[in-house]
């Protein structure tokens, strides 16, 4: 690949990722909020779907903007909300580490 398509392809994703950014960290506040919601009710179903899908949603995005970090974490926070049994006190406290760790791989992407 020549230099100049290069830059360009790095443009491009530059700009996807700077209109893409405010839906990412919508998200990002759906999950914190299912993270709330089951803090106050483990076995709350469509706390766990929201944030389910709003984690699918991170993890399949975050590594197409170079960050398979954030992936791998949404794809862990994913998992834990697929499980059937309500969420323990250290599961929640894991999710709300990840949901953490997430925010600064997040914040750690220029937002331009």
């Amino acid at each position: 690949m020549s230099e100049d398509a290069a830059a360009t392809i790095a443009a491009r994703l530059s700009e996807l990722w700077r209109t893409s950014r405010p839906t990412v960290l919508e998200r990002m506040n759906l999950l914190r909020s299912a993270c709330d919601s089951l803090a106050r009710n483990p076995a709350d179903q469509e706390a766990r779907a929201t944030g389910r899908e709003a984690a699918h949603k991170l993890s399949g995005v975050l590594g197409v903007f170079g960050l398979p970090q954030g992936s791998e974490i949404a794809a862990s926070v994913e998992h834990l909300l697929m499980s059937p049994e309500p969420l323990t006190v250290d599961d929640l406290a894991g999710l709300r580490r990840q949901i953490a760790d997430l925010d600064a791989v997040i914040a750690s992407k220029p937002e331009n």
